[in-house]
């Protein structure tokens, strides 16, 4: 009995979803790494672990996010949710005209507290492993009244290199998504 369950169950899953999930987060994994790489001065395993270490958690934190908000959504979003992740386009209803607004909106509230995540996951992930990344900045010149000169203790900190490596990586890779989610819709669009 419950293997039947299961199976039907298993009707429902979107495998589509979860197969294109898998592709963009190995995209994502790709690129961040790359960057973190380049950034950091870290070698190809510990930028590639950390990497799909922050991907993983963001990704995982984030279904349990939209798993937890979409049941307490209104129900004109709700059908627009299911109909996306299920079939791969957005029901026509009365939210269809506003659709694009609401998706531009969530995508960048998605990136910044996908960015932080990410910021916050690597400073715990280095304080846990116990390998600190070093922040290595070459002093830069300034411009002071009569000359250039270093900076100084006073100066204001500058941003950490691991939070602006983080950024940049974030961009990379929600742009490659991006890109991939335009060709994906794009070429069903012309179809």
């Amino acid at each position: 009995m419950p293997f039947e369950l299961l199976v039907d169950e298993a009707a429902v899953l979107p495998l589509r979803a979860i197969a294109f999930q898998s592709l963009l987060l190995l995209v994502a994994i790709a690129i961040e790494a790359g960057v973190l790489r380049g950034r950091l001065k870290l070698g190809f395993q510990p930028s590639i672990r950390y990497a799909a270490s922050l991907n993983l958690f963001t990704t995982v934190l984030g279904w349990f996010l939209f798993l937890g908000l979409e049941p307490v959504a209104p129900p004109l979003l709700r059908t627009q949710i299911i109909s996306y992740i299920l079939f791969g386009q957005f029901y026509n209803n009365g939210l269809s005209g506003s659709l694009g607004a609401v998706v531009i909106a969530t995508g960048l509230v998605i990136f910044f507290v996908t960015f932080w995540v990410k910021a916050k996951g690597l400073e715990w992930l280095t304080l846990e492993i116990g390998t600190p990344i070093v922040d290595y900045t070459p002093p830069t010149l300034t411009r002071r009244r009569y000359g250039y000169t270093r900076r100084t203790p006073q100066d204001p900190p500058t941003t950490p290199a691991h939070t602006l490596a983080v950024l940049h990586a974030n961009a990379w890779s929600f742009s490659a998504i991006l890109l991939l989610l335009v060709l994906r819709y794009g070429l069903e669009v012309l179809s």
